[in-house]
């Protein structure tokens, strides 16, 4: 028998072990957070400088006109609005609305959420690893790897996509659905349903990704949870589902009224085509260079995956023999899934991609690189079964070192502010400083492809067009009409008109499913106006009062009923659906149990917390702390510092001048020998010497020793851009780097590779004046040539 004192003493081990733990999970993403609260990682996150803030700055205006959730909001297009939040998830911006409601600036509150995403992914990683493992070093070791993932990072840091957020929160779906399975209340039931649903409403592209590991997760709790466990498992799914209903079945019902196509009609787009090798993903991430204005992270996945997914597969069949069925299958299933995403990235799955994209949602995929989503999260959870089947005494340094490796080879790549940067974004912006910047930079919807503009809107937005709007509610007045008053707030246009004939008014409104048009209180037929999208209502001779609201769709009522009524069933079963609490066994302690605390051994029903060792914590903030304040602003440490007369990684240094503006200082060829039909890359390092005022276009030739036959020039390979030149900013190179197939006829000879600059405007190239540099001509068709590159 466990006398009292000793029961309080087990007990107080245990919280305080708990304690120390959950701590430790919580300081642990540290270096990753704090960057992103300290640098303006929203001006060097391409999506995030173009669209997320901005997109939070017209939701809270549609807020403060009194709409909980906005799908219409005001401030794009022209000025005209747009259904943005029907198709686009809003929880992101729900939350950076609430940052912003006591004085947070929106700069800020992105960098608030990316920060909090961070520690979401360690924490729920963390929470998911105690659940499956019971073992706190092995579900901090997941933690360290899931949440410095490569694939992570990228999203957060470099595109600055609520799809990382989304991907920081696939743990707590997994983790909700196996504590619903081994404890099922209605309380389990609620939160694993609301998590599923926050993923969607938080990404819903990223929750699609997600699919393929919820259904491994869904079989591995059938298998240790038996058919109830899949049953609930399966019931909280669909719970979700009807929760994010509101948003949903808007979605799918008038996805047809915008022009989603525009976002597969690009063939970089596509995910048909962004090849990549094996080796390029498994490489170590990429060391940034302080004298760089544009590093960015790569594709890599790092080295870790390379060797924990061919692992994880092999050990399933031992987890098998030890009569860990359940893992055995969740290990190999994972590990399959990882190693499919990865070829999926391949040349050789090009034909595959060429069969699915077309088939319904694939086509909006985009990227082919988004199937790698989960695989942090196949990573963190085969090291975890990996770690399960060491012996006892190695656990506990082997999941330290995977902390350590984890941490380590992520830090080169936590330096935000060195990325590319894509746009200056004011701290606190207005909603006219977000019409301003959508009319500057052609996104009109906030949307890359305008594939969030109304289908009947056809024609470009003007600024010319933007003070029209502005300064009347109707294009079209008959002379001699006027407008005696009007009005517009987010969904509401009102105005009082007098005019002397009868005319078919179009209204400074974009035409969508949910308007609704009154004329002196009266329903009126509406229909759009072609190319301009404006609204058309027949308005009569007189003075007449015009008002335009948008009341919603019928699926929109329909899809907040199903959501509204979902909410109350959970919540009376969160109420009512409850289990006697199980006191836990003290006669066991499991740091001296011999048996191996897993998911198949409940014979001591806890988990094995840390020992309480409280410097550690102490040493992980001290070191988050040195290294932001001292060693990154101060010193060069995990960094290059390349100068045009210095440049790591170029294979020589020149010195050229394009025209009076544009500076060569080195360049590198991938290979100085390439067989017909192989692939060569050449990377130039660049500078301005004063901002411009418009972009260029680039090539690269590979001239040949004979003239190709098929185009009567002796071009056998090249590549062609549009440069951004005017977003460089002086002080910094600009590494840029371009790839080209060799075509396959190409005779053996020595060959040399042609860059040149050209004006889209003007159709003149700049002329390129060698200062110095060796190996390097002019060519005969004003440009540069540099290097030779044999053919065999």
């Amino acid at each position: 028998m466990v006398g009292e004192a000793e029961k309080r003493q087990i007990c107080r081990k245990r919280f305080d072990g708990r304690v120390f733990s959950w701590a430790l999970a919580l300081l642990l993403p540290l270096f990753a957070a704090v960057p992103a609260l300290v640098n303006p990682i929203e001006e060097h996150a391409v999506d995030a400088a173009l669209f997320h803030v901005y997109r939070a700055v017209v939701f809270a205006a549609a807020q403060a006109d009194g709409w909980l959730y906005p799908r219409w909001v005001p401030g794009i297009n022209g000025g005209l609005g747009g259904p943005l939040f029907t198709f686009y998830s809003p929880l992101i911006y729900f939350l950076m609305t609430v940052f912003h409601a006591p004085g947070v600036p929106f700069a800020l509150t992105w960098r608030l959420v990316v920060a909090l995403a961070f520690v979401a992914a360690s924490a729920g990683t963390f929470g998911l690893g105690l659940a499956l493992f019971r073992r706190a070093d092995v579900a901090l070791a997941g933690a360290a790897l899931y949440t410095y993932s490569p694939y992570l990072l990228r999203e957060l840091f470099e595109r600055g996509s609520p799809q990382g957020v989304a991907i920081a929160f696939y743990p707590w779906v997994l983790w909700g659905l196996l504590a619903l399975a081994e404890r099922p209340t209605g309380i389990r039931l609620a939160l694993a349903s609301g998590a599923w649903a926050a993923l969607i409403l938080t990404h819903n592209a990223g929750a699609l990704l997600a699919l393929p590991v919820l259904v491994l997760w869904w079989g591995f709790i059938g298998l240790r949870n038996g058919p109830r466990g899949a049953l609930l498992t399966a019931l909280a799914l669909v719970g979700g589902l009807l929760l994010a209903a509101f948003f949903l079945l808007p979605f799918m019902a008038e996805r047809s009224a915008v022009q989603l196509a525009n976002a597969t009609d690009t063939s970089w787009a596509s995910p048909t085509t962004g090849v990549m090798s094996l080796g390029e993903f498994f490489a170590w991430p990429l060391v940034f260079d302080v004298g760089l204005a544009n590093n960015d992270t790569g594709q890599t996945l790092g080295p870790l995956p390379a060797l924990l997914i061919p692992l994880a597969l092999a050990a399933a069949p031992f987890l098998a023999r030890r009569g860990r069925w359940a893992e055995a299958v969740l290990a190999g299933g994972l590990a399959l899934w990882g190693a499919f995403a990865l070829w999926m990235q391949t040349a050789s799955a090009t034909p595959v991609w060429a069969a699915v994209t077309p088939l319904g949602v694939m086509q909006y995929l985009n990227f082919r690189w988004r199937l790698l989503a989960p695989l942090g999260l196949v990573t963190a959870i085969g090291a975890g079964l990996l770690l399960t089947m060491t012996p006892r005494r190695w656990v506990g340094p082997l999941a330290a070192l995977t902390v350590v490796l984890g941490v380590g080879i992520a830090l080169p790549s936590l330096y935000p502010s060195l990325l590319t940067h894509h746009a200056d974004v004011p701290r606190d912006p207005t909603v006219a400083d977000v019409q301003a910047f959508t009319l500057r930079s052609g996104f009109p919807d906030l949307s890359y492809f305008r594939e969030l503009l109304p289908r009947w809107r056809t024609v470009p937005f003007t600024p010319e067009e933007a003070d029209r709007i502005a300064a009347s509610p109707v294009s079209n007045l008959p002379e001699g009409g006027r407008v005696l008053r009007w009005e517009r707030r987010t969904g509401i246009l009102e105005a009082e008109l007098e005019t002397p004939v009868a005319f078919q008014a179009a209204l400074h409104a974009l035409y969508f499913p949910g308007w609704a048009g009154y004329l002196d209180g009266v329903p009126q037929p509406l229909q759009p106006a072609e190319g301009s999208g404006y609204i058309l209502m027949n308005i009569p001779a007189g003075r007449h009062t015009v008002l335009l609201k948008y009341e919603g769709t019928m699926a929109q009522r329909v899809g907040g009923w199903v959501s509204g009524l979902t909410a109350l069933a959970l919540l009376a079963l969160a109420v009512f659906w409850r289990r006697p609490a199980v006191a836990q066994d003290l006669s066991c302690d499991p740091e001296q149990d011999k048996s191996y605390a897993t998911v198949q051994d409940k014979s001591c029903a806890t988990w094995m917390h840390l020992k309480p060792r409280w410097w550690v914590a102490g040493l992980l903030v001290g070191l988050a702390a040195l290294k932001t304040f001292w060693l990154d602003p101060h010193t060069t440490f995990l960094r290059h510092n390349s100068t045009c007369q210095s440049i790591h990684g170029a294979q020589e240094q020149v010195d050229v001048w394009f025209g009076e503006t544009l500076h060569l200082c080195g360049y590198a060829v991938s290979s100085d020998r390439v067989a017909p039909g192989e692939w060569l890359s050449v990377t130039f390092w660049w500078e301005i010497s004063q901002p411009v005022d418009r972009g260029a276009n680039s090539f690269v030739h590979l001239i040949g020793p004979t003239v190709n036959p098929s185009t009567g020039t002796p071009l056998w390979g090249q590549e062609d851009k549009q440069m951004g030149i005017n977003w460089w900013r002086p002080g910094k190179m600009y590494r840029d780097t371009y790839t080209f197939r060799v075509l396959p006829d190409a005779p053996p000879g020595v060959y040399r590779l042609e860059v040149g600059w050209w004006d889209p405007q003007t159709q003149q190239r700049y002329s390129p004046r060698i200062v110095r540099g060796a190996g390097i001509a002019l060519s005969e068709w004003n440009s540069l040539l540099v290097g030779t590159v044999i053919v065999p």
